[in-house]
């Protein structure tokens, strides 16, 4: 007896198409979240207000996850994203390594954020649960075009 995953690949690969791997997905979903946290913050630097490319300025922005990505609740969390300047916040700030520089723009996120999103995102910190990355990707994607209507709608 055929097991019905085998039967199922079978009938996808006959049908011609294409299961989207993990590793793919992931790829995607990550895509998907550093645009969403730059489109939210308008395209400029949430700590200092100066504008990205995509928003006629000429810096390069990076989506910063504020406390890593230990986990994928974590990982894909839009709280857990800050829009950074690439080099001056990004590089030479949150990932200097003069720990005190570190530390005074990982303090300066802190205050950004607030205490009640810090500490929510803390307590995600030890999540061990498996994600549906498809599950995650839908999401992700749901909020991409909720933030583009909402900006769309107020130009």
């Amino acid at each position: 007896m055929t097991s019905p995953i085998k039967s199922n690949k079978n009938l996808y690969e006959k049908m011609k198409i294409k299961i989207p791997e993990q590793k793919s997905l992931k790829k995607q979903a990550d895509n998907l979240w550093m645009e969403i946290i730059k489109l939210r913050a308008g395209y400029k630097s949430e700590l200092l207000g100066i504008l990205g490319k995509k928003a006629g300025g000429r810096e390069i922005l990076a989506s910063h996850h504020i406390l890593g990505k230990p986990n994928n609740r974590l990982r894909y969390d839009l709280k857990n994203g800050i829009c950074l300047l690439n080099g001056r916040e990004h590089l030479f700030g949150v990932h200097n390594h003069n720990p005190e520089i570190a530390n005074e723009y990982f303090n300066k996120i802190k205050d950004y954020i607030g205490q009640e999103t810090y500490e929510y995102l803390q307590s995600l910190k030890n999540v061990k649960d498996k994600t549906d990355l498809k599950i995650v990707l839908i999401y992700l994607e749901s909020e991409y075009r909720k933030l583009h209507i909402m900006k769309s709608v107020k130009l």
